[in-house]
């Protein structure tokens, strides 16, 4: 598998307007600290484990909420914006356009060029907008993390290549099942 790049816009203060004006290529472009964040579409690996992934949290998905998939806009506060891999929403943190807090769960599927990104960055976004459960699933680690927001950082309550978790949602699964699709 090749590498994927990650590329940070380093002008400061962008703002989601500038965010906006991004072109329509086929990359992911997110908003974060001022800077605009690009990476390009990720392999059809990345892809099958969020559809895997999809089902089994659509699957467990509880009342009143949804699970949606990247390309989809979540707007954080502070003029933020991102595309999480998958999230989970209570039905009124959608609108046509995209979503809003509050946000049950957000998971991010790690590639190879992403890895910083999912794992400092966006779990710091995440943090500080009260996400309660974040999950990063990392086939080149081979290991799935569950963290949970306590005060203002995420502690892990369950890693592994397997996991079983009861909440935000029950799920059960492992990476070889999230890669055979």
């Amino acid at each position: 598998m090749a590498a994927v790049s990650v590329t940070t816009a380093h002008q400061e203060g962008l703002t989601i307007a500038d965010l906006e004006a991004m072109p329509d290529d086929g990359r992911r472009y997110e908003l974060l600290g001022g800077a605009i964040i690009v990476t390009p579409a990720p392999f059809t690996p990345h892809q099958r484990m969020s559809r895997v992934l999809f089902r089994l949290l659509d699957d467990a998905c509880p009342p009143g909420h949804e699970v949606f998939y990247a390309p989809t806009d979540l707007d954080l506060p502070g003029g933020q914006r991102v595309e999480p891999d998958l999230v989970v929403v209570p039905t009124g943190s959608v609108t046509l356009e995209r979503l809003y807090l509050p946000v049950l769960l957000a998971v991010e599927i790690v590639s190879a060029g992403s890895r910083t990104h999912d794992r400092v960055t966006k779990r710091a976004a995440y943090a500080e907008a009260g996400i309660p459960a974040y999950w990063i699933v990392d086939p080149l680690a081979g290991r799935i993390t569950c963290l949970r927001l306590e005060g203002d950082a995420y502690q892990v309550y369950a890693e592994g290549p397997a996991i079983e978790v009861d909440w935000p949602v029950p799920v059960s699964t492992h990476l070889d099942e999230l890669s055979k699709g």
